[in-house]
């Protein structure tokens, strides 16, 4: 008798999802113990009134989550391809089915170390992902999470394990050649090393930001939660703030650096060390 063996799950932020749906690039071995996420795209939205709510929505999109958060609906464009699909698609119906489960979600990348993972919180452009790209690609950290760290039941659950790099800033890394075009061009994906596990705590968070010269300094407790808080995926939207409570009581670095790539060395040392 022939037996017919079943692919193995893939998934990303915690989660199990089809691979007909995301393909499988980019996507970890999922645990047995991950919950399944099913996700429908296009139109129409579910109804209301069989257990559906709008999550969070933008001009040409909206994500509806299912009660009990085991699956979301993304309307909007349908024909998108695998890549946007893997991001940034999955991180919002990710973000929606975590809030559903009482979890919370950072606009972060994060790094792994010996320890557990440093969360790198910035601005939009304000070199995040440069800095885990020269981490993973100089210094040898695992990437946990590119652009969305998932916070639930008290670990943070790994990304896709990919990196979205600026066309210039891939150029100046050195890295463009290793990467695809990606997002109508721009973005330069660049596929990374799994994680050596897939969920951990939370040791610490940087917050990266520009300056005239390179400063390294503790944020006061009392600066925390607001940082955290502004940081948080979808911040108008409520989920569970003890998440940022208890990110804020850990050891937090601000650093502050030039719009150049040199200090990085000792940003990753300040990184490690702090």
């Amino acid at each position: 008798m022939n037996r017919h063996r079943l692919p193995d799950p893939v998934g990303a932020y915690g989660f199990r999802v089809d691979p007909d749906v995301f393909g499988r690039r980019y996507l970890h071995a999922a645990a047995p113990d991950w919950p399944e996420l099913t996700v429908q795209l296009g139109v129409p939205s579910p109804p209301e009134q069989d257990g559906w709510r709008e999550a969070f929505a933008a001009d040409d999109w909206t994500v509806r989550v299912r009660r009990g958060g085991g699956a979301a609906w993304w309307s909007g464009a349908a024909a998108l391809s695998t890549d946007a699909r893997v991001h940034p698609l999955l991180s919002l119906v990710a973000c929606a089915a975590t809030l559903e489960r009482g979890g919370d979600c950072l606009h972060a990348g994060a790094v792994l170390t010996p320890d557990g993972v440093v969360a790198v919180l910035a601005a939009r452009g304000g070199g995040k992902t440069s800095t885990m790209a020269w981490l993973a690609f100089e210094a040898g950290l695992d990437v946990f999470t590119d652009d969305q760290l998932t916070l639930r039941d008290g670990l943070a659950h790994a990304g896709p394990g990919c990196l979205d790099l600026r066309p210039d800033a891939a150029e100046r890394l050195g890295l463009r050649s290793q990467g695809r075009e990606v997002r109508s061009g721009e973005r330069i994906r660049l596929e990374v090393k799994p994680p050596a596990c897939l969920r951990a705590p939370v040791i610490g968070t940087a917050v990266l930001e520009w300056g005239p010269d390179l400063r390294i300094s503790s944020v006061p407790p009392q600066e925390r939660l607001a940082l955290l808080c502004t940081h948080r995926t979808v911040p108008m939207v409520d989920g569970d703030l003890g998440v940022p409570l208890r990110l804020a009581a850990l050891p937090m670095l601000r650093v502050r650096r030039p719009p150049t790539f040199d200090n990085l060395p000792r940003i990753a040392r300040a990184l490690l060390d702090g």
